[in-house]
C-alpha cells in the first residue's frame, strides 16, 4: 500500500500515448506508481487534437480522452469536457491535481475551473516550458501549490512569477532498466541476428548520420542497418533524399513503426549501437534534452550521438562526435572495442538507475507530501570549549614519503561503545589526500586519546585519481594551492553486532559511495597494539563502491525492523546483481542505505536489493526551495533510535546574503516506514555563526557525519529527557560538538 495516506488519488493532466517527450517523460512516472498500488487517472488529448505522433496502441482504461490541445481545435470536439475530471476529484476524492506542459493544454478552459479543483486538490505544475511566458500571459494565473521543473533554468524564471518555497526541482525519469535476450528479440523482429545492427530513429530530420553509417556498411558487411520512421510520408521522403545524397544502397531496411515503448526496447536490445541525431533544428522554446536518449539508456545498447545540447547532459554515458571522422572512429570503438562497449554500457546502467522512474516518481511524492503537511523546529546548544579537535603539524611516512598528513581535520563519524566515544575524522593532508584519524574521549567532550596516524586512507583504484600529478598541477593553475586531490573522505559509521560498518567518500576518478568494515574486537584490539598507518589500512575489510558508475556521496546504514515492501515484477536477470553491491552478510539482514544522488537524498532497502532486484531507492527528501535547505541536502550521522522513531540529523545548503551556507536540521521518520517522514524542521538546529564556523577553509559551513547518545551506547533506544551529541566540521577546517535533549528536538505533539 502507499505510504503516504493522506494521497487518496492523483489526477494527470496532460499528453498520453504519443511518441513525444512530454508524453515520454509522464509514462514511466505514471506506470510505475500505478504498479506501487496508487490511484492514478490520466486525463489527455483527444486522438484528433495529439501532442506529438500517436502511438498505434489502445488506450488503458485508467485514461480518459477530453480536450483539444492548445492551438489545436477540431470541429465538432468540446475543447475542453471538464465534467470526469471534476467528478473524479469532488467525488471520487483524488486530492492531487497534476497538470503537465501548461502550455499544450487549453489554459483558458482550465482557468475557468481551477477553483474548483482547488477546493478538493493540491494542484501541481508539472512544467515543460524552457523560456518564460509573456508577464501578461494566462499562464501566470494560475495559483499552483507547487511547482515542478526539470531544468535549473526553468527555476530562475519560475520564481519571479510563483513563491520561491513552491517551485521544485526534480530530475528527468528514464524508463525502467531492461535486460532483453538479445537474439529473442531478433527473431521476434525478422532481424538477423549474426549481424551487428545500427539502429538509428527520431522524430526529426535525421539524414545526417546515413553519410557514415554508408562508409562503415561499405568497409564492415557484417554491418546491418535499420532505419525507424513514423509513417509511410516519412519514409517516403527519407528514401527520397538518402537517394538523391547516393546513399539509397547505405541502409538494409527502413520500417515503419510507431508501436509501444515495449516494442522500441526490443529494437534497441536486437541492435549493437543505436545512433541519435536530432538535426539542425535551433533552439526555440520546444525541450533542449533528448527525451528518446532519457527512455532508451537503461536498454543495454550503447548511445552514440551528435555533440550538442540535446545529449551534453548525459556526460559519459553517451559516446559524442563532432565531425564524420570522430563519428566513425567512436562507432568502431562501440562495436569492436569490448572495453570501451562496457565502460559506456556502465556508466549509462548507472545514469538509468539515478534518473529511475522509482527515484524520479519518488522526488515527485515527496512534493505532494510537502503540500499536504507541516512542521515544526528546535535547536541545538554548542559546547563552550568547541573547537574541539584542530589539525596537529604531525609526519607521518605514507609510501616512503614524510606527509603533512593533518593540514586541516573535519567531518568526523562518531561511534559510543562502552561509555567510550570514537570520532573517525577526516584529515586533508598537504598533499590534498583525505585519509581518516581516530580520535576518542570519555565525556565526549576532552581527549582521552589520539592516535599519530591515520587509520584509514586511500589504497584501491577507486580511492584515488589515477593522474594525482595533474590533478594537483590544476588545482595550483586554478587557486595558487593544492585543494583536494582525492582520497577517502567523509565517513559515517554504524555499529551492527560486532562490526563496524564504514560508509565513506571514495574520491578517485569519480566521487563514488564506498564501503569498509572491522571488527570491533580487532578496532579495540589496533588502538592498543597497531602503531603504523600501513598496519591499520590492512585490518579493514573493503568492499568497493555500493553502486558500480554512479556519482554518488554521504550514506548512512542503520539496521531496520521487518516492514513490508512490495513486490513488483522487473527484468532483472534472476540471482544476479550488477549495479549494487554491498557486503553479503548485510543481504541477509533488514537495513537501510541513505544517500545522496544531488539535490535529494535517497533511501534503499536490502530486502529490495534481495527480493526485487538493483536499484537506488526511492526519493527519502528534497531541498525545500526558498528554504534554508533550498538547494540541496544530505544525509549526516547514522540515524538514533527513538521511542517515537528514527532520528536524523542531516545537513542542508541555501543562501543567507546570497553566500552559500552549510546547516544542520532533524527529520524524523517511522520505525514501521523508516522512509515515511513524521517531521522535519522548518529551521536549521545549528548553523553557522561563530568565527571558527563562518571562516574557514570553506566557510559558512558546518557539516555532521557522527551523532551519539551521551550517555548510552550507539545502539540503545533513547527516551526525550536522552541528551545527545553532534560532532560536526566547522568552515572544514576544525571540529565541533553541540548537544540537545531528544524531547528538544522533537515536537511534544509527536512525543504524546
Amino acid at each position: 500500500m502507499p505510504n503516504l495516506e493522506s494521497v487518496n488519488g492523483i489526477v494527470v493532466m496532460g499528453s498520453w500515448n504519443t511518441d513525444g517527450g512530454v508524453s515520454r517523460h509522464t509514462t514511466p512516472l505514471v506506470e510505475w506508481l500505478r504498479s506501487q498500488g496508487y490511484r492514478v487517472k490520466v486525463f489527455t488529448h483527444y486522438k484528433k487534437s495529439p501532442f506529438g505522433m500517436p502511438l498505434n496502441v489502445k488506450d488503458e482504461d485508467f485514461v480518459t480522452r477530453c480536450y483539444t490541445t492548445e492551438g489545436k481545435r477540431v470541429p465538432g470536439l468540446d475543447s475542453f469536457n471538464y465534467n470526469p475530471l471534476l467528478d473524479i476529484i469532488e467525488q471520487e476524492g483524488y486530492n492531487i491535481f497534476l497538470a503537465e506542459d501548461l502550455g499544450m493544454l487549453p489554459m483558458k478552459e482550465l482557468l475557468e475551473v481551477f477553483p474548483r479543483i482547488k477546493e478538493k486538490a493540491k494542484t501541481i505544475l508539472l512544467n515543460h516550458d524552457n523560456e518564460p511566458k509573456p508577464n501578461d500571459s494566462i499562464f501566470w494565473k494560475f495559483n499552483w501549490d507547487a511547482v515542478i521543473n526539470f531544468l535549473p533554468s526553468q527555476n530562475e524564471f519560475m520564481v519571479k512569477h510563483y513563491l520561491a518555497e513552491k517551485v521544485y526541482l526534480t530530475s528527468f525519469p528514464c524508463y525502467p532498466v531492461l535486460h532483453i535476450d538479445r537474439e529473442k528479440a531478433c527473431r521476434g523482429l525478422n532481424l538477423p541476428a549474426d549481424k551487428k545492427i545500427i539502429l538509428t530513429f527520431g522524430e526529426y530530420d535525421f539524414v545526417d548520420p546515413f553519410n557514415v553509417l554508408y562508409r562503415l556498411r561499405e568497409e564492415d558487411p557484417s554491418i546491418y542497418l535499420v532505419a525507424l520512421v513514423y509513417t509511410q510520408d516519412m519514409k517516403d521522403i527519407l528514401e527520397n533524399k538518402l537517394k538523391e545524397q547516393g546513399f539509397d544502397k547505405g541502409y538494409d531496411e527502413i520500417r515503419i513503426e510507431r508501436s509501444s515503448w515495449q516494442r522500441r526496447a526490443e529494437y534497441v536490445s536486437a541492435s549493437r549501437l543505436v545512433v541519435l541525431d536530432k538535426g539542425k533544428i535551433t533552439i526555440g522554446e520546444g525541450a533542449i534534452i533528448s527525451s528518446t536518449a532519457f527512455q532508451i539508456i537503461g536498454w543495454g545498447t550503447p548511445i552514440l550521438a551528435s555533440d550538442n545540447f540535446w545529449f551534453r547532459l548525459f556526460g559519459n554515458a553517451i559516446l559524442r562526435f563532432t565531425i564524420d571522422e570522430e563519428f566513425v572512429e567512436q562507432a568502431k570503438l562501440l562495436l569492436n572495442n569490448l572495453n570501451t562497449r562496457e565502460k559506456v554500457l556502465s556508466h549509462a546502467l548507472a545514469f538509468a538507475y539515478a534518473h529511475s522512474p522509482e527515484r524520479v516518481a519518488s522526488q515527485i511524492f515527496y512534493i505532494f507530501q510537502r503540500c499536504l503537511s507541516s512542521s515544526q523546529f528546535r535547536k541545538l546548544s554548542r559546547f563552550r570549549g568547541n573547537p574541539i579537535l584542530k589539525a596537529r603539524p604531525i609526519y607521518v611516512n605514507i609510501g616512503g614519503n614524510e606527509l603533512y598528513w593533518e593540514k586541516l581535520v573535519y567531518n568526523a563519524a562518531a561511534v559510543r561503545i562502552n561509555g567510550i566515544t570514537y570520532l573517525f575524522y577526516r584529515a586533508l593532508g598537504e598533499d590534498g589526500i583525505s585519509r581518516i584519524g581516530l580520535w576518542w574521549s570519555r565525556n565526549g567532550y576532552h581527549q582521552d586519546g589520539r592516535l599519530l596516524f591515520p587509520i584509514f586512507g586511500p589504497r584501491e583504484d577507486y580511492e584515488l585519481p589515477r593522474a594525482t600529478k595533474k590533478r594537483r598541477e590544476e588545482q595550483r593553475k586554478l587557486y595558487g594551492m593544492v585543494r583536494e586531490v582525492g582520497g577517502t573522505e567523509d565517513p559515517r559509521v554504524t555499529l551492527i553486532d560486532d562490526t563496524l560498518y564504514m560508509t565513506y567518500t571514495a574520491y578517485g576518478d569519480m566521487v563514488q559511495l564506498a564501503m569498509a568494515k572491522i571488527e570491533v574486537e580487532d578496532f579495540l584490539k589496533g588502538i592498543k597494539e597497531c602503531n603504523s598507518y600501513e598496519g591499520w589500512n590492512k585490518l579493514w575489510v573493503r568492499n568497493g563502491p555500493v553502486f558500480k558508475a554512479l556519482s554518488d556521496k554521504d550514506a548512512v546504514l542503520f539496521p531496520v525492523e521487518e516492514h513490508k515492501i512490495q513486490q513488483r515484477q522487473i527484468s532483472s536477470r534472476k540471482g544476479e546483481n550488477e549495479f549494487v553491491t554491498l557486503f553479503p552478510e548485510l543481504l541477509e539482514g533488514k537495513f537501510a542505505l541513505i544517500h545522496r544522488i544531488p539535490p535529494d537524498i535517497q533511501i534503499l532497502y536490502t530486502e529490495e536489493l534481495r527480493n526485487v532486484g538493483p536499484g537506488v531507492g526511492k526519493t527519502f527528501f528534497m531541498p525545500r526551495p526558498g528554504m534554508w535547505d533550498g538547494e540541496k541536502v544530505g544525509a549526516g550521522a547514522p540515524p538514533l533510535s527513538t521511542k517515537y522513531g528514527w532520528l536524523h540529523i542531516y545537513h542542508g545548503v541555501g543562501k543567507r546574503n546570497d553566500k552559500k551556507v552549510y546547516r544542520l536540521g532533524v527529520i524524523l521518520t517511522s520505525f514501521d516506514n523508516p522512509a515515511k517522514i513524521l517531521y522535519a524542521s522548518h529551521i536549521p538546529v545549528l548553523e553557522p555563526e561563530e568565527d571558527y564556523e563562518v571562516n574557514g577553509w570553506v566557510p559558512n559551513v558546518v557539516f555532521t557525519c557522527g551523532v551519539v547518545p551521551k550517555y548510552k551506547d550507539s545502539n540503545e533506544i533513547l527516551d526525550e529527557n536522552d541528551e545527545i551529541m553532534v560532532y560536526y566540521g566547522a568552515a572544514d577546517k576544525v571540529i565541533g560538538v553541540a548537544e540537545a535533549k531528544i524531547g528538544e528536538l522533537i515536537p511534544k505533539e509527536l512525543r504524546e
